[in-house]
């Protein structure tokens, strides 16, 4: 691919971003307890074919292995120490993986409340989120993408620090409950007006809910958002069957929901959790049909 992620912009196709990496390393052997990010030292080849299996679908953008790659997070696996080395691996497999994909270096929340609601502060939040983010930006990324954000002042840490660090294009996507707010009780006209002031390319809405479920949200911040729209739904609501989390949408069926949400006006459609290849197959071909 010899386009940079503003190019993909510009163009009117759609974006397609990958799918769910937990749940699919958690199907390729991963251990409940263990960090998925640190496979990327000790099983980069099951993260490998993780990244191909995407890449063979033919989307535009893969997601690094890195979501949970913060100092707050890793030193609860006793990881902390490792942050530079798992964050550069994560780059150096998904590069390995393809020379056809965008390399997107996933970041996502710190997991603890940052005051005014918790007793983390924002300084502290702002410095855990640029030191990973120094470390990502150490290897070949093409993007920042910051997900599944439950607290909008989290997600604009999270933007205001990958832009002290680097000019690279950003998405920052928020997740909201069935109510239509994040957890924190952030509203759509909030997130859009909070994030579309920080420089970044994107904004929009992962993880959570289904696809059937985000539409009507999704819908509402196309409406408000003079950015490019991002949307990667869950492949619907998990559930347990004999003892294994299952996710109820098809490849089929998710495929025909980011057909609608791309009609609707989303720019750049993906998968989070429950998702898998056949997935981002099935949307891809929908997709490029349509081109």
């Amino acid at each position: 691919m010899n386009s940079n992620f503003r190019d993909l912009l510009k163009r009117k196709e759609p974006i397609i971003f990958d799918g769910a990496m937990g749940t699919s390393l958690q199907s390729a052997g991963l251990p409940l307890g263990t960090a998925p990010e640190e496979w990327n030292l000790s099983h980069p080849e099951r993260v490998r074919r993780v990244h191909i299996s995407y890449v063979e679908t033919g989307v535009d953008v893969i997601e690094t292995n890195t979501f949970g790659a913060n100092r707050v997070k890793l030193e609860k696996y006793k990881l902390g120490r490792m942050i530079d080395e798992i964050n550069r691996k994560g780059v150096q497999i998904a590069r390995q993986a393809s020379s056809s994909c965008l390399v997107g270096a996933s970041v996502g929340p710190l997991g603890v409340l940052i005051e005014p609601r918790g007793d983390f502060s924002q300084d502290e939040a702002f410095l855990a989120f640029k030191e990973q983010i120094e470390a990502l930006c150490l290897e070949k990324i093409d993007l920042i993408i910051i997900e599944t954000m439950m607290d909008l002042n989290e997600a604009r840490l999270a933007a205001v620090a990958a832009r002290s660090v680097c000019d690279l294009p950003i998405v920052c996507q928020v997740t909201f409950s069935a109510r239509g707010r994040t957890l924190m009780g952030d509203d759509p006209r909030s997130v859009v007006e909070t994030l579309s002031g920080l420089g970044i390319e994107a904004v929009g809405a992962n993880c959570s809910l289904g696809p059937g479920e985000l539409f009507p949200l999704a819908e509402e911040i196309v409406t408000l958002s003079r950015l490019p729209v991002v949307v990667q739904p869950n492949a619907g609501q998990p559930r347990l069957k004999q003892g294994k989390t299952v996710y109820s949408v098809s490849g089929n069926q998710f495929s025909e929901w980011a057909e609608k949400l791309v009609d609707m006006g989303v720019k750049i459609v993906g998968g989070c959790c429950g998702t898998t290849p056949p997935h981002l197959r099935a949307t891809v071909e929908r997709l490029r049909e349509k081109s």
